[in-house]
């Protein structure tokens, strides 16, 4: 019997972003953020700028308009459905991703890959129209009004641009970095978002029998192919307080959170687990890592009335928005 999965409603029109939008190598290699940057608030953004963008699809590298990237990279990360605030907001976050690695030499292939799994997404004209059908014109135009209003503008703490994490779901509350990425970030930490509990994929619960248990294991845990029952295999022994567990014991040995959600492709690292003799059920909330800007929490806070400024504000505690232009 293979694994399967049950979502509350099956309308999934996010993916999971990320990524861990904020790494310059992909995750296998690399498993925390960088935090610096060698751009300060003197340096300034020539208008017109480019960015080089590897596209993953031809294996080179593009030289793209900053605007025009931007537009792409949202185009790839948020439903263009959101509130106009929330895509603002979107936008700002990937302007300071694409600064921040652009003003970084560790990535060769160019300044930022299109793959999300590496830095974050990027769709070009022709796939947005591939994308939206018919409703190309609608987006594309609601897309180049939002990212115009917040064009050239970025996050920035202590004079660094931030690592502007973003992801698509949160579990009520958005998690620390350093709960999962073991280094402490003082700009993103635990802020309440309870609007994402009211997401049609908030919630989703993945079966696994204990063959499929046993494949999806093997990997991190070699031994896991010996065991006779699937009974008391896995148990969560800590979690933060916003839920996402930090510790579980799989078959005596002791893994993250992040460990497991990655060995059986969960949603994000807070789960519920109920193992029996044959059965393993994981109950999961939100979607994604979970540090940052939750994309629906702030399309929430867009129809509450909150501007593009004040959502950056709220998921980015004691970041500033600065212009970069002259």
């Amino acid at each position: 019997m293979k694994r399967f999965l049950i979502i509350v409603i099956l309308a999934a029109v996010i993916t999971i972003s990320l990524p861990l939008i904020m790494l310059k190598k992909p995750i296998s290699t690399q498993k925390q953020p960088v935090l610096t940057t060698q751009l300060t608030t003197t340096e300034k953004v020539i208008p017109g700028e480019t960015i080089s963008v590897f596209r993953t699809s031809v294996n080179q590298a593009q030289s793209i308009t900053m605007f025009e990237y931007v537009c792409g990279s949202v185009a790839a990360e948020m439903p263009l459905a959101y509130h106009e605030e929330a895509i603002k907001a979107q936008a700002v976050a990937c302007y300071t991703n694409a600064l921040r690695l652009k003003n970084d030499t560790a990535y060769e292939k160019g300044d930022i890959s299109d793959d999300s799994r590496i830095h974050q997404g990027y769709i070009d004209e022709a796939q947005r129209r591939e994308k939206w059908g018919a409703d190309f014109d609608k987006y594309e135009s609601k897309l180049k009004t939002a990212v115009k209003e917040a064009e050239n503008q970025a996050l920035y703490y202590n004079n660094e641009l931030c690592v502007a994490a973003f992801y698509a779901i949160s579990c009520g509350k958005t998690e620390t970095a350093k709960n999962i990425w073991g280094t402490h970030v003082p700009y993103l930490v635990s802020v309440d978002s309870a609007g994402d509990k009211f997401s049609p994929n908030y919630a989703s619960t993945v079966v696994f029998d204990k063959a499929d248990f046993i494949e999806n294991a093997i990997e991190i845990c070699p031994e896991i192919k010996n065991i006779k029952t699937t009974e008391n295999v896995i148990i969560v022994t800590k979690k933060s307080p916003s839920g996402t567990v930090l510790q579980a014991n799989l078959n005596g040995k002791t893994f993250t959170g992040e460990e497991i959600r990655k060995a059986f492709s969960l949603r994000s690292p807070v789960f519920t687990v109920k193992a029996t003799a044959d059965e393993v059920t994981f109950n999961v909330s939100g979607y994604g890592h979970g540090v940052g800007l939750s994309q629906y929490g702030s399309d929430y806070l867009a129809r509450q009335g909150m501007d593009y400024k004040e959502i950056l504000a709220h998921y980015y505690s004691g970041a500033e928005l600065k212009s970069t232009t002259p």
